[in-house]
Order: structure tokens, then sequence, then C-alpha cells
């Protein structure tokens, strides 16, 4: 795998509107209260003054999905990239009290997923070509819905089964060495500020660095923020993200899908019996 390659699995298709939020709330300018670290500074398994064990944090049961619910009533997980980036998924929205997730996806699509409920929607005026219309145009999964001109799944099983990619952002980070440098605090959430300690990457596919800051939650091991600059095949590609509290959208479209779906099972039925009566 080349060093394109290795930074193309962190991303899918498209720039999406509120992206480019995350550079306002960057490590580099998002603490409130800074300080030296201290002989007796605590920090989370697997994490020290000189280093951070990826692995361990991975294997912790502090989850983005989970854990930052006991700070804000909702919050959402922005990340940027270069544009010319292919996405997996885009920015995330998690309502604290239910833990809903809202994914913004590629092309103005959005998913819900809540429970065993599962919903999704994509404005056909914003379908990039013919080819992709009639993909959805052939999958039984999806309906249009001509009244509000979009593509609609509602499905009770799938929601209960289908992965997000909701913390593969920060995979770009466990190439390189990083360094503590001070603590202080992410939308009153305590973390450590850790510097790149070393540009040059663990992993030879991986590119050089040019500059990173990250910010580790002292007490759950959470990564809440990064900002990394890479010297890729065509220059410098900055990447940034942030964990942060933010409105729940509106989401009326979920119902408007489980209508929609239940409208088409109804009229699928009524044609089938038909079709036995004749």
């Amino acid at each position: 795998m080349d060093r394109r390659a290795l930074l193309s699995t962190l991303g899918g298709v498209g720039l999406l509107t509120l992206a480019g939020c995350a550079d306002s709330d960057s490590p580099a300018r998002a603490s409130t209260t800074t300080g030296q670290l201290n002989s007796d500074q605590q920090y989370p398994d697997g994490v020290g003054p000189n280093h951070i064990n990826f692995s361990k944090l991975d294997a912790d049961d502090n989850t983005l999905l989970h854990t930052p619910r006991t700070h804000w009533d909702s919050y959402a997980i922005i990340f940027t990239e270069p544009p010319n980036r292919r996405r997996v998924e885009g920015d995330y929205y998690i309502n604290s009290s239910t833990g809903a997730v809202i994914s913004d996806l590629w092309y103005g699509a959005k998913d819900y997923r809540n429970g065993d409920t599962y919903a999704y929607v994509q404005p056909a005026d914003q379908i990039p070509n013919d080819h992709q219309r009639e993909e959805l145009e052939s999958d039984p999964a999806f309906v249009y819905d001509n009244a509000t001109n979009a593509y609609y799944r509602y499905d009770r099983q799938y929601g209960q089964i289908a992965p997000t990619n909701i913390g593969r952002h920060t995979e770009i980070l466990r190439y390189y060495d990083w360094e503590a440098t001070n603590t202080t605090t992410h939308h009153g959430v305590s973390v450590i500020t850790y510097q790149l300690a070393d540009t040059v990457p663990n992993d030879s596919r991986a590119p050089s660095a040019i500059t990173g800051s990250l910010q580790l939650g002292v007490e759950n091991g959470i990564i809440y923020a990064f900002n990394i600059t890479l010297d890729d095949d065509e220059g410098e590609a900055r990447y940034t993200y942030s964990v942060r509290p933010a409105p729940f959208p509106e989401h009326s479209w979920v119902e408007t899908a489980r209508t929609v779906a239940a409208a088409n099972t109804t009229d699928d039925s009524t044609e089938s019996k038909r079709l036995q009566a004749t």
C-alpha cells in the first residue's frame, strides 16, 4: 500500500457542509486553560509522558459513543481532511440521553441509528450521476418519495448490526510518536496536550509528518481533538478533528422514512395479492 492509499482508507466521498467548523476548534486553539505537567500527572492506561499506546486505548471500554455523554447533552465529532481524499463517513452527532447517532454522509445523505432503528435519506437532487441514481432505483431497500424528492431507507434489523466508523478518523495518529507538553481543558473536559515527538512515521508506508498536536482525556483516554499536517505525495495535507458539544440535528426525515417505507410495503403486499388472484 503506498502512502496515498494509506491515507485514503481514512476517508469516504466529498466534503460536508459543517466539516469546516473543525478548523475553529483544532487543538492549537481549543485550549481554555493551560498548565505545565507535574511529576504526579495522571495518565490513562497505556499512556505516558512520552508515548501513547493506541492499541491499549482501543481495547478500553471507553468509546466516543458512550464516554463523552457524561459531559454534554449532545455532541458532534467533526473531521476535516484535504478535499481530494475519499471519505467513508463524515461527521457524527450523538444524543447523550438516547444514544441516537446521526451521520453526515456523501452527496447530502444522512443516516440515523438508535437501538434497532435505522433510517437513511438521500436527496435526489444531490446524486452526482446517473449510475448512482440507477443503483438506488434498483436496490429494494430504498424507496423514492416524490413529495420530498428523496430516497429513503427504514430498517428495524439493519440498525442493530450496521457498524459506524466513528473512531476511525484517529487511525492517522498511530503511525507517529507523541510527547506530552501540558494539561488544559477542551470544552470543560480535562485533557493532556501532546505534540509530535518525531516527524518520521513508525510505518514506512505512512507519510512524514510536518506538524501535529492532539488532546487526550485525562480520565478516559478519549482523543477529543487533533490537528496534524502530513507531507504526502502532492505536498502538505492537513487533517483536523474535534469532539465537542453541539445541538442534535433536526431529524423529522426519520419519520418520513418510516412512513414512506411502510407505504411501500403495503403497496407491495397489495400488488402481490392482486397477482395471486389473477
